[in-house]
């Protein structure tokens, strides 16, 4: 009878240990897969604004909806500031030019059980392009 405690409780432990390997090797796909949408949804958003308005690049977010309706109708700001990639959709939090350099954050929305997820981009610029855009940070949203 001992013995086969013994193994049950063998037993049962290297099947917790294979489920808490599995578990991570899932939170690491998901977050993968967050970097990756986030990326893409940097791009999209920067590629949009330097080819149809780039007037905005170097206002911040905040000034959008007053200084930037000299330049582009508001319609296309509220555009600007929400989308889909990947068939997630995401919204633009802050846009920072007056960094160096320039800081742009998005948000992932919630989708089934992946909790929201934030990304921090470093936004490399030069008056006639954006050179360089490097995701920095990724991190969950709590409820």
């Amino acid at each position: 009878m001992g013995a086969s405690l013994v193994l049950l409780l063998g037993s049962l432990s290297a099947h917790t240990a294979s489920l808490q390997v599995r578990l991570q090797g899932i939170r690491e796909q998901q977050q993968r897969l967050a970097e990756d949408r986030l990326a893409s949804a940097g791009q999209q958003l920067l590629a949009d604004l330097y080819r149809s308005h780039p007037c905005l690049l170097p206002l911040p977010l905040a000034q959008w909806d007053s200084q930037g309706l000299a330049c582009a109708p508001a319609p296309a700001i509220a555009s600007l500031k929400a989308g889909q990639v990947l068939g997630r959709s995401y919204r633009l939090v802050d846009w920072r030019p007056q960094l160096a350099p320039a800081e742009l954050l998005l948000e992932l929305a919630a989708a089934g059980n992946e909790p929201a997820r934030q990304g921090a981009f470093a936004v490399q610029m030069t008056p006639a392009q954006i050179t360089d855009v490097r995701l920095v940070s990724l991190r969950g949203v709590g409820p």
